[in-house]
């Protein structure tokens, strides 16, 4: 990725929930890879996995933070747990 639309992506989704002061760690992240994905041409970015660990973020709220972020942006995930960690591959529908 362009690194100037990497960090105005990362500027935007930072801001925005930085204002509000709730969510998780990694929502940032997230949603980052999911709006990547999302505005990108299918024939360029076919998915985005983000890999992330337990910090104290629950695995239930993770899971259900990826579900909500799967809706907004009309994704597909494939959601695994791992012993301390969690990975979330983003893909079009």
């Amino acid at each position: 990725m362009n690194p100037l639309v990497a960090r105005q992506t990362e500027e935007s989704v930072e801001s925005r929930f930085a204002a509000e002061g709730i969510g998780l760690g990694c929502e940032a992240q997230l949603r980052a890879a999911a709006a990547t994905l999302r505005g990108a041409s299918p024939s360029v970015i076919t998915a985005a996995t983000v890999v992330g660990i337990f910090g104290q973020d629950d695995a239930a709220a993770i899971e259900t933070l990826v579900a909500d972020i799967a809706d907004e942006f009309q994704l597909m995930t494939e959601f695994r747990l791992h012993l301390g960690s969690f990975s979330v591959r983003f893909s079009r529908r």
